[in-house]
Protein backbone atom coordinates (compact mmCIF):
# COMPACT_ATOMS: atom_id res chain seq x y z
CA UNK A 1 0.00 0.00 0.00
CA UNK A 2 2.90 2.00 0.84
CA UNK A 3 4.12 2.31 -2.42
CA UNK A 4 1.32 2.63 -4.36
CA UNK A 5 1.17 6.23 -2.13
CA UNK A 6 4.98 6.98 -3.00
CA UNK A 7 4.41 6.24 -6.85
CA UNK A 8 0.95 7.97 -6.84
CA UNK A 9 3.00 10.71 -5.63
CA UNK A 10 5.59 10.39 -8.08
CA UNK A 11 3.29 10.84 -10.86
CA UNK A 12 1.50 13.87 -9.72
CA UNK A 13 4.51 15.52 -9.40
CA UNK A 14 6.17 14.49 -12.66
CA UNK A 15 2.75 15.88 -14.18
CA UNK A 16 2.61 18.90 -12.43
CA UNK A 17 6.10 20.09 -13.50
CA UNK A 18 6.14 23.86 -14.58
CA UNK A 19 7.73 24.53 -18.00
CA UNK A 20 10.20 26.49 -16.52
CA UNK A 21 11.39 23.51 -14.06
CA UNK A 22 11.42 21.16 -16.78
CA UNK A 23 13.46 24.02 -19.26
CA UNK A 24 15.89 23.76 -16.18
CA UNK A 25 16.01 20.48 -15.46
CA UNK A 26 16.96 20.28 -19.42
CA UNK A 27 19.37 22.61 -19.46
CA UNK A 28 21.23 20.86 -16.60
CA UNK A 29 20.78 17.10 -18.88
CA UNK A 30 22.21 18.72 -21.51
CA UNK A 31 24.61 20.41 -20.45
CA UNK A 32 26.24 17.31 -18.52
CA UNK A 33 25.90 15.57 -21.76
CA UNK A 34 27.61 18.15 -23.45
CA UNK A 35 30.63 17.91 -21.46
CA UNK A 36 30.76 13.71 -21.01
CA UNK A 37 31.95 13.45 -24.43
CA UNK A 38 34.34 16.23 -24.14
CA UNK A 39 36.14 14.59 -21.13
CA UNK A 40 36.34 11.02 -22.24
CA UNK A 41 37.71 13.14 -26.09
CA UNK A 42 40.22 14.44 -23.84
CA UNK A 43 41.19 10.81 -21.98
CA UNK A 44 41.24 9.56 -25.02
CA UNK A 45 43.76 12.21 -26.41
CA UNK A 46 45.63 11.60 -23.88
CA UNK A 47 45.83 8.07 -23.52
CA UNK A 48 46.74 7.76 -27.12
CA UNK A 49 49.44 10.51 -26.75
CA UNK A 50 52.83 8.78 -27.81
CA UNK A 51 51.53 5.36 -27.71
CA UNK A 52 52.12 3.72 -31.28
CA UNK A 53 49.32 2.31 -32.80
CA UNK A 54 48.52 -1.84 -34.16
CA UNK A 55 48.22 -3.32 -30.90
CA UNK A 56 44.51 -3.60 -32.73
CA UNK A 57 43.80 -7.07 -34.87
CA UNK A 58 43.69 -5.87 -38.57
CA UNK A 59 40.57 -5.00 -39.82
CA UNK A 60 39.22 -4.74 -36.09
CA UNK A 61 39.02 -1.20 -36.64
CA UNK A 62 36.94 -1.29 -38.87
CA UNK A 63 34.32 -3.25 -37.09
CA UNK A 64 33.92 -1.19 -34.12
CA UNK A 65 33.78 2.12 -36.57
CA UNK A 66 31.11 0.74 -39.12
CA UNK A 67 29.09 -0.54 -35.60
CA UNK A 68 29.16 3.03 -34.45
CA UNK A 69 28.15 4.31 -37.71
CA UNK A 70 25.26 1.78 -38.22
CA UNK A 71 23.95 2.71 -34.47
CA UNK A 72 23.93 5.74 -35.94
CA UNK A 73 22.13 5.60 -38.37
CA UNK A 74 19.74 3.63 -36.79
CA UNK A 75 19.10 5.06 -33.44
CA UNK A 76 19.05 8.94 -34.69
CA UNK A 77 16.21 8.06 -37.08
CA UNK A 78 14.33 6.09 -35.10
CA UNK A 79 14.28 8.58 -31.69
CA UNK A 80 13.35 11.29 -34.06
CA UNK A 81 10.46 9.74 -35.02
CA UNK A 82 9.70 7.82 -31.14
CA UNK A 83 9.88 12.05 -30.69
CA UNK A 84 7.80 13.03 -33.09
CA UNK A 85 4.71 11.07 -31.81
CA UNK A 86 5.60 11.77 -27.99
CA UNK A 87 4.78 15.81 -29.65
CA UNK A 88 1.81 14.64 -31.31
CA UNK A 89 -0.15 17.50 -29.08
CA UNK A 90 1.92 19.72 -30.80
CA UNK A 91 1.83 18.68 -34.33
CA UNK A 92 -2.16 20.12 -34.07
CA UNK A 93 -1.43 23.38 -32.24
CA UNK A 94 -1.35 22.30 -28.79
CA UNK A 95 1.34 22.67 -25.96
CA UNK A 96 3.32 19.82 -25.25
CA UNK A 97 3.30 19.00 -21.45
CA UNK A 98 6.74 19.56 -19.18
CA UNK A 99 6.96 15.88 -19.14
CA UNK A 100 6.22 14.93 -22.20
CA UNK A 101 8.67 17.70 -23.04
CA UNK A 102 11.81 16.27 -21.26
CA UNK A 103 11.32 12.67 -22.36
CA UNK A 104 11.06 13.38 -25.91
CA UNK A 105 14.38 15.82 -25.72
CA UNK A 106 15.73 13.03 -23.68
CA UNK A 107 15.33 10.67 -25.51
CA UNK A 108 17.28 12.18 -28.85
CA UNK A 109 19.76 13.16 -26.75
CA UNK A 110 20.95 9.57 -25.59
CA UNK A 111 20.75 8.14 -28.34
CA UNK A 112 22.79 10.61 -30.07
CA UNK A 113 25.36 10.73 -26.71
CA UNK A 114 25.80 6.90 -25.88
CA UNK A 115 26.52 6.33 -30.32
CA UNK A 116 29.33 9.63 -29.52
CA UNK A 117 30.27 7.97 -25.95
CA UNK A 118 30.25 4.56 -28.25
CA UNK A 119 32.47 5.96 -30.97
CA UNK A 120 35.20 7.36 -28.38
CA UNK A 121 35.50 4.03 -26.46
CA UNK A 122 36.20 2.64 -30.04
CA UNK A 123 39.01 4.75 -30.33
CA UNK A 124 40.10 3.94 -27.34
CA UNK A 125 39.54 -0.23 -27.70
CA UNK A 126 41.53 -0.40 -30.91
CA UNK A 127 44.22 2.24 -29.90
CA UNK A 128 43.68 4.71 -32.68
CA UNK A 129 42.02 8.05 -32.96
CA UNK A 130 40.88 7.35 -36.87
CA UNK A 131 38.35 6.24 -38.04
CA UNK A 132 36.46 6.21 -34.91
CA UNK A 133 36.87 9.67 -34.27
CA UNK A 134 34.46 10.66 -37.24
CA UNK A 135 30.97 9.09 -35.80
CA UNK A 136 31.34 10.67 -32.44
CA UNK A 137 31.80 13.79 -34.03
CA UNK A 138 28.81 13.61 -35.94
CA UNK A 139 27.12 12.63 -32.98
CA UNK A 140 28.36 15.62 -31.27
CA UNK A 141 27.22 18.18 -34.22
CA UNK A 142 23.90 16.89 -34.25
CA UNK A 143 23.53 16.91 -29.94
CA UNK A 144 24.60 20.35 -29.73
CA UNK A 145 22.03 21.82 -31.83
CA UNK A 146 19.26 19.86 -30.17
CA UNK A 147 19.89 22.37 -27.24
CA UNK A 148 16.96 22.63 -25.00
CA UNK A 149 14.37 25.75 -25.72
CA UNK A 150 11.24 24.82 -24.07
CA UNK A 151 9.29 26.33 -26.88
CA UNK A 152 6.85 23.40 -27.25
CA UNK A 153 6.10 23.63 -23.74
CA UNK A 154 4.77 27.31 -23.92
CA UNK A 155 4.00 28.20 -27.83
CA UNK A 156 1.51 26.53 -29.99
CA UNK A 157 2.23 27.33 -33.47
CA UNK A 158 -0.53 26.50 -35.47
CA UNK A 159 -1.79 22.99 -37.22
CA UNK A 160 0.69 20.82 -38.77
CA UNK A 161 -1.35 20.91 -42.14
CA UNK A 162 -0.55 24.91 -42.79
CA UNK A 163 3.14 25.11 -43.53
CA UNK A 164 2.89 28.87 -42.71
CA UNK A 165 2.00 28.47 -39.31
CA UNK A 166 4.22 25.15 -38.18
CA UNK A 167 7.19 25.33 -36.66
CA UNK A 168 9.41 22.45 -35.86
CA UNK A 169 9.66 21.92 -32.15
CA UNK A 170 13.43 21.66 -31.24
Amino acid sequence: MGESASETRVSASASSMSPATALRVAWVVWIVFLLAPFFLFLHVVWTLNGESAGAASPGHEQKWFLSAVVYLLIAGPVSFFARSGIFKAYWFGKKVSPGKYLSGMLLIWLALEFGGLFSLAGCLVDNELLPNLFPALVAFMFFVTFWPSGRAMVRSTGNQDDAALYEEPR
